[in-house]
């Protein structure tokens, strides 16, 4: 009897080792197969994110063409010209203004801090075109229906103007939206804003100087 019960026990003990030595054996499968899972995930994103830069990148001779096309505008230096349509058609351009104080107002409607801000441009504009001065809303590439119903809808009554080609915001390095140019009655780059939220206050501190410095106000 006591010779049976080691053998079972024998019996026991070793079916119990194989079967643990199998649980070991399977985790150890599946661990690695969760490795090599993991391991593929990341090359392949590694590889898609390699092609979107390549494929995202500007070139470099768009680059150097856009500098040799204009210079940089900076405070202190004359603001580039351009010639745009309106929405009814006709074209203004810059250098027409000479002898306004001129605020050059980068936009598009799905720009939140845009929208927020035209109401403060429009009272400005309101409260001192009689004064020489002027308001350039220059759109970016947006279809004339959406721009029209976005002004009717803010009842804008300055100048907007649709770069169709966004060539004037090459011209003007234009990397944030809203961004805002203050020019002189000379066409002089006096201050910009990138990025806004522009206030009725704001605006006025630097428009009224310029319009006072020039016989204005």
């Amino acid at each position: 009897m006591l010779a049976d019960a080691l053998l079972m026990c024998e019996l026991h003990a070793t079916v119990k080792e194989q079967h643990n030595g199998g649980i070991r054996e399977k985790g150890t499968s599946l661990n690695w197969n969760s490795k090599t899972a993991w391991l593929g995930l990341m090359i392949l994103l590694l590889a898609m994110g390699t092609t979107w830069i390549v494929l995202s990148r500007v070139p470099a001779e768009t680059v150097a063409a856009r500098a040799d096309r204009s210079p940089l505008p900076r405070k202190g230096f004359a603001a580039p010209d351009f010639t745009l349509d309106m929405l009814d058609g006709r074209a203004i351009t810059l250098s027409d203004l000479q002898g306004q104080v001129v605020l050059i107002n980068f936009w598009a409607s799905w720009c939140l801090p845009c929208r927020e801000e035209m109401p403060a441009i429009q009272q400005v504009y309101e409260r001192y075109r009689d004064q020489g001065f002027v308001v350039l809303a220059v759109n970016l590439q947006e279809e004339d229906a959406h721009v029209a119903a976005f002004v009717d809808q803010l009842e804008l009554t300055f100048p907007v103007l649709m770069d169709r080609d966004g060539d004037v915001f090459d011209r003007y390095r234009v990397m944030a939206l809203p961004s805002t140019f203050f020019l002189d009655r000379a066409g002089v780059i006096q201050d910009l804003a990138v990025g806004g939220l522009l206030s009725q206050a704001y605006i006025e501190s630097q428009v009224v100087p310029l319009l006072a410095r020039e016989g204005g106000e």
